[in-house]
């Protein structure tokens, strides 16, 4: 078989192009997985929950009536939070979507195993204009570190 000038110079492009496309991937995986030892760092995880402070045990819940409940504490617990300093908001949602509350709280993590500051924020529910307004229903509590949301939780005010 006789190759002519363009067939030998199509197939040599060729060839150079899958010797590129060969060692990008090649160049990429050793990107993904320098990093000492192999493990990808573990990513920020939080936890929420509700509690009545005036409760013998706060421990989560996930319904609250009016006419038992004072405030409602929101807790968030975190967990895998890389050393550096960041910023954790909260936000408490209406019923409908709409943003009750607005939290912002500095902090920062020294080492790997320093322990990470929860917060918590109080809910004034009793004799407030959420029980004036009749707001009640299914509020969410939704937690984001430096921007990035991390997690939601859903709680039920009852009258």
């Amino acid at each position: 078989m006789l190759l002519t000038a363009n067939d030998r110079s199509g197939r040599i492009k060729f060839l150079l192009a899958a010797g590129v496309f060969m060692a990008a991937v090649g160049l990429s995986s050793c990107q993904m997985n320098s990093g000492g030892g192999g493990t990808p760092p573990a990513v920020a995880s939080a936890t929420i929950s509700f509690c009545d402070p005036q409760a013998p045990n706060c421990d989560g819940q996930t319904s609250f009536s009016a006419t038992t409940t004072r405030d409602v504490q929101v807790k968030v617990s975190w967990q895998n939070v890389p050393v550096g300093t960041h910023v954790q908001s909260l936000e408490l949602l209406l019923p409908d979507g709409n943003l009750y509350q607005h939290t912002q709280t500095a902090f920062a993590v020294q080492t790997e195993l320093s322990e990470v500051p929860g917060a918590t924020q109080t809910l004034p529910f009793a004799g407030t204009w959420i029980q004036q307004r009749n707001l009640m229903g299914e509020w969410t509590a939704r937690v984001s570190l430096d921007g990035q949301v991390i997690t939601s939780q859903s709680v039920q005010l009852n009258p």
